[in-house]
């Protein structure tokens, strides 16, 4: 018996050593291995580029990531608003498939939202650069800036 708990002890011991050396597969991938690489300049679009889109018809969601309070000063025609805290718990009312066009106020949460969004397997999505802070700068001076 006390061989047989020995044996034990020394099979428990041998597999946390090679555990430790780093020889027993994980279970899971590392952060590093699960996390997609993003690059900004690969999901940015310019307001001028937009507004084409939206001039010719485009098949595109436009997605409004400020708060409700700031959607409600000003906003794209047609945009759907998910405010970026709650897209986490929102994202299924988005197609996966459909190029999505991501705005804020001045372009840094929809960059965060699009990188968001590309971690969960969305594929066809941009971030408008300078957001509609700059859309209104730049396209529809109507707009008003906040």
């Amino acid at each position: 018996m006390l061989n047989s708990i020995k044996k034990a002890l020394q099979a428990l011991f041998n597999r946390n050593a090679a555990a430790a050396k780093g020889s027993v597969p994980r279970a899971v991938p590392s952060a590093e291995e699960a996390i997609i690489p993003f690059n900004p300049a690969e999901h940015a679009i310019q307001p001028q580029s937009l507004k084409r889109l939206i001039d010719n018809g485009h098949d595109i969601i436009l997605l409004d990531v400020r708060e409700t309070w700031e959607y409600e000063i000003v906003h794209l025609k047609g945009a759907k608003q998910i405010p970026l805290g709650e897209l986490p718990q929102q994202v299924s009312l988005l197609n996966p498939y459909a190029e999505i066009v991501v705005y804020c106020h001045k372009g840094m949460r929809s960059l965060d939202a699009a990188h968001l969004l590309q971690q969960l397997g969305f594929k066809r999505v941009k971030s408008l650069v300078g957001g509609i802070d700059r859309w209104a700068k730049e396209i529809d001076t109507e707009f008003q800036r906040y």
